[in-house]
């Protein structure tokens, strides 16, 4: 069973190297998380590059450095108002017009883990992550 898992997380990467805008759209995704009080504090930022750089897919697919400049560039998007926003939600909506289906729950699953990165998932947080799901065509619901 455990070679089976290993398998599945291993060809996962495989699937997922190169495709930078998959990688952009996650971390599109998990800015939107980060500023969803209206502020990004280095605790989050630590917290969100952990936790791209741990999921076992993405950590297989992108090297640390790769994660973390696509991360720092969609941050300073996110910092950037209204028009930031707007950039963020054009990287998630080519995203999802450029990957399959289960490459998109994958990357709304790492949304969430990034929202439950402190061990709980705020009001503010659950209103992007509603949005983000709809957005890529699931229920946040069925996720949680």
């Amino acid at each position: 069973m455990f070679g089976k898992l290993k398998e599945r997380l291993s060809g996962g990467s495989k699937k997922l190297s190169g495709k930078t805008d998959l990688l952009e759209g996650i971390c599109a995704m998990a800015a939107l998380v980060a500023m969803a009080d209206g502020e990004i504090e280095d605790s989050e930022v630590e917290a969100t590059l952990a936790a791209l750089q741990a999921h076992a897919t993405l950590g297989g697919a992108f090297a640390a450095s790769e994660i973390e400049r696509a991360l720092d560039k969609q941050l300073a998007r996110a910092k950037g108002g209204m028009a930031g926003k707007l950039a963020l939600k054009r990287e998630i909506e080519e995203a999802k017009a450029k990957n399959a289906t289960d490459e998109l729950e994958m990357a709304l699953m790492v949304a969430i883990d990034v929202a439950m990165a402190d061990g709980e998932m705020e009001p503010q947080e659950r209103v992007v992550l509603e949005d983000l799901a709809k957005r890529l065509g699931f229920s946040l619901s069925s996720y949680l």
